[in-house]
């Protein structure tokens, strides 16, 4: 399971590798630095109940949530958003909210979220 995210000054680079694309049905996310609105460490459990509707992607309770997902309306986000997943079993997973309805939301399960966290506020 390897998920790499890069950053670069202008963008953040996800890119899934062998297993994780094939969950996915994605190899490559790229989002502009101007186009995130927050970044926060949540709970596996808590950002998977964010979610509604999986619309291509994998979803095996407590195994994998990979793939694109409408959001759900308790959100707060615009009708029609749609959340990025590539998590396993980890305990904590980067959720980042964009000004894009496409994804809106991306969580992504990474070694050190922490670190990202501090990289993308600063």
């Amino acid at each position: 399971m390897a998920v790499r995210t890069e950053l670069t000054s202008e963008n953040l680079i996800i890119t899934l590798t062998g297993v994780d694309a094939m969950w996915a049905i994605k190899r490559r996310l790229v989002i502009e630095r101007q186009h995130i609105v927050s970044v926060k460490v949540m709970g596996r459990k808590a950002a998977i109940k964010l979610l509604r509707l999986r619309l291509w992607g994998s979803y095996l309770p407590g195994v994998v949530c990979a793939g694109t997902f409408s959001v759900s309306k308790k959100v707060g986000l615009p009708q029609g958003s749609r959340a990025f997943c590539s998590m396993y079993r980890a305990k904590q997973v980067l959720v980042i909210t964009t000004s894009n309805t496409r994804p809106a939301l991306v969580m992504v399960q990474d070694a050190e979220p922490d670190g990202i966290v501090t990289a993308l506020r600063s």
